[in-house]
């Protein structure tokens, strides 16, 4: 039972006796379908038959604006998430060119693009943000995997459709649906190492104009892996990091309509979840101030409305939505985590909506749009050891806005080309015990332009400049007395620039591109000490600059054989300063190939290779520390079978992650999971 009296989930198998279960299964399944002479068993279609799923874009101008996208956009489609074999958004990110992952010492697992941190990246699910705007960030990891139907990754200079902060670029997760009319149930049960385990349903129907979707996940896990070269002198020896259990289960609708005039759709989402956050285990607790943390609750739902109306040559489309948000975080007094010394309680409620209308000429076309969202954060600090009268409320509140407009080609015009601009602002009316004038105003620009080169070729262009404004939390938040706040605080400047090529022939394709970035006033952070303790605070660096070179590709060797891959080479460094020095936790190098080869019986095997180049982490005199490189490889054997007397649709798989326990450290004292195993089994009907 959670402290405010809810019951996160029912858990009716117990640990032990659940996975086995759940493994012997799939074992006696699998001996059954491919028992020779079995009459009812019929080799499954491709699993490429799950395309049937579509997904609801980001609305941005309308279908026509997701014509012109599309020479900018990388998509992932639902048989590659399905593939992943994970109950959260986070784990299938690498999938994304120029994307790293990285769980930090709060324990959130976040998403950089080209060396572009977390608060620079928009993230949305069905044109509503995801991120929390007390820290414009959202722990991916707690966010579950069933409602992908897809997912798409925008960089450079984007519409400012999108609204404020993407000056990292945009990513879009689209909810899946039928296209065509009929039902389809699904269940996915699953148990691995460390004592995890999943249970996916999902139910969708589709008849003439309108369709439903709802599923459900819950996911449980003992602890993560800890791969054997890890280095952690303060804390336990174990198989297992320490304090790395969790505990989630989410809720999902989607409803949608169309007619004649338009289309609208109704998205309804509710996660939630309990875990630990495994400690920074390089540092020693007597010098510096390590986190000891839980998080007991966290808690996230979401409604959102979008939709497109048509009438005569005019466009309106747009979005809406509703967001709570509910976590609580216990501190304790060490690593034995038996004692809470504080516990710190936040609530935020968020709304905002999307307006974009489009019109068309001859030769062109304009649309105007407004994109408004308002957020408040109230949070409550509790001295545990203390009185329990001791608490400390603060709220803080924030405005933001973006109104602007584009101009672009119509359809007649051989390419495309676009040129946008925009104003943006951040207002914050209420700021807890802090001085409630501070307030940002900035501008943003995008203009991309693709030409045609032959009958296979496309050229393309982007430029632009995005802000990038201090979050609620850098301006005011002190993390249980972790940072020191900064008055003087300032907005980023990003200068955005990109060009390539693109090709696409019978049976592959590829895509090259260069990029810089040049940012301005730098959001970072330095460690400082104060009475005694070491303590960090957010400062504004001269500035930061990233080059690099990014290719992907995609194509079939043979008929049994295919390959899609993508590999990024950056070169981010802080500027003014004699040397130009590394940005800290931002790899040079990252690359991801992964291949599917058919084998006999039906049977299909995946295998991945992901590897980060070198990076460095900031130890505790503020010196770089080198991270290691690393080459995580991944494996995943599958089969599918259907059975025609039942109309059942069964798929059983199994795989390893990390499967020579290769060590990647994102950043230091906390490693990423080592060897990792899971089976499966999936019946759709």
């Amino acid at each position: 039972m959670n402290p405010d009296g809810d019951l996160l989930t029912t858990n009716l198998l117990t640990r032990e006796g659940m996975a086995k279960r759940l493994m012997c299964g799939a074992v006696v399944w699998l001996c059954l379908i491919l028992q020779p002479g079995n009459a009812t068993a019929q080799e499954a279609p491709p699993e490429d038959s799950l395309k049937s799923y579509d997904l609801s874009e980001i609305v941005i101008g309308g279908q026509s604006r997701q014509e012109d996208r599309i020479q900018r956009v990388f998509r992932v489609d639902l048989a590659t998430i399905a593939r992943q074999d994970v109950p959260d958004v986070a784990s299938t990110l690498r999938l994304l060119p120029s994307t790293s992952v990285q769980t930090n010492s709060r324990g959130e697992t976040l998403v950089y693009i080209r060396s572009a941190g977390e608060r620079q990246v928009a993230v949305f699910l069905d044109g509503a943000p995801l991120n929390i705007a007390w820290d414009n960030r959202i722990d991916l990891s707690l966010v579950p995997a069933t409602v992908l139907g897809a997912m798409t990754v925008e960089r450079g200079a984007v519409s400012p459709g999108y609204g404020t902060n993407t000056s990292g670029g945009a990513l879009n997760l689209q909810s899946r649906r039928l296209m065509s009319d009929g039902r389809l149930s699904e269940l996915t049960l699953q148990g691995g190492t460390a004592g995890s385990r999943q249970f996916k349903g999902l139910f969708a129907s589709k008849q003439d104009a309108n369709s439903i979707l709802v599923g459900a996940t819950y996911a449980q896990r003992d602890g993560q892996t800890l791969p054997k070269d890890a280095v952690l002198p303060f804390e336990p020896v174990s198989d297992t990091r320490v304090n790395s259990d969790r505990e989630e289960a989410n809720f999902y609708m989607r409803l949608d309509r169309s007619s004649e005039r338009g289309q609208l759709g109704l998205t309804l989402m509710h996660a939630r979840a309990e875990k630990g956050v495994a400690p920074e285990g390089h540092l020693d607790p007597a010098v510096d101030r390590v986190r000891y943390w839980r998080y007991p609750l966290w808690r996230h739902s979401m409604a959102i409305l979008n939709g497109v109306i048509e009438k005569e040559r005019l466009r309106w489309s747009g979005s809406s939505w509703v967001t709570r948000f509910r976590q609580d975080i216990a501190n304790y007094e060490d690593v034995s985590f038996d004692r809470t010394e504080e516990r710190q309680e936040d609530v935020d409620l968020s709304g905002g909506f999307r307006i974009i209308a489009e019109r068309e000429r001859a030769s062109w076309r304009w649309r105007l749009l407004s994109v408004v969202s308002w957020a408040q954060h109230h949070q409550q600090e509790i001295d545990v050891l203390s009185a329990p009268s001791d608490v400390e409320s603060q709220r803080y509140q924030s405005l933001l806005h973006t109104i602007g407009g584009e101009v672009t080609s119509a359809l007649e015009y051989p390419g495309h080309w676009a040129v946008g601009v925009s104003w943006d602002g951040m207002r914050t009316p209420e700021t807890g015990d802090f001085p409630s004038d501070r307030g940002f105003n900035a501008y943003s620009l995008n203009a991309e332009w693709h030409r045609s080169v032959g009958a296979a070729s496309t050229l393309k262009v982007n430029v632009g400049s995005k802000p990038r404004f201090p979050t609620m939390r850098e301006l005011f938040g002190t993390a249980l007395d972790r940072f020191v706040v900064n008055p003087d605080l300032q907005s980023e400047r990003t200068w955005m620039a990109e060009a390539g090529w693109m090709t696409r022939r019978e049976g592959w394709q590829m895509e090259v591109m260069g990029f810089a970035q040049r940012t301005l006033d730098t959001i970072d952070q330095e460690i400082i000490e104060v009475e005694g303790m070491r303590k960090r605070q957010r400062i504004n660096l001269d500035g930061s600059r990233v080059l690099g070179i990014e290719w992907s590709g995609l194509g079939a060797i043979s008929r049994t054989l295919t390959f899609q891959g993508h590999a990024t080479w950056m070169r981010p460094v802080v500027t003014g300063e004699a040397e130009n020095r590394q940005l800290t936790e931002k790899p040079q190098v990252l690359a991801t190939l992964r291949s599917r080869i058919e084998l006999r019986r039906g049977f299909h095997l995946d295998v991945s290779g992901i590897y980060t180049g070198k990076a460095y982490g900031l130890g505790p005199d503020n010196a770089l520390v080198d991270l290691p490189t690393s080459l995580r490889l991944n494996a995943r054997l599958s089969t599918q079978r259907f059975f025609s007397d039942s109309g059942v649709f069964l798929q059983v798989y199994g795989g390893v992650d990390n499967m020579t326990d290769e060590l990647h450290v994102s950043q230091l004292g906390i490693p990423s999971a080592g060897r990792t195993a899971r089976i499966g089994m999936s019946l759709s009907r």
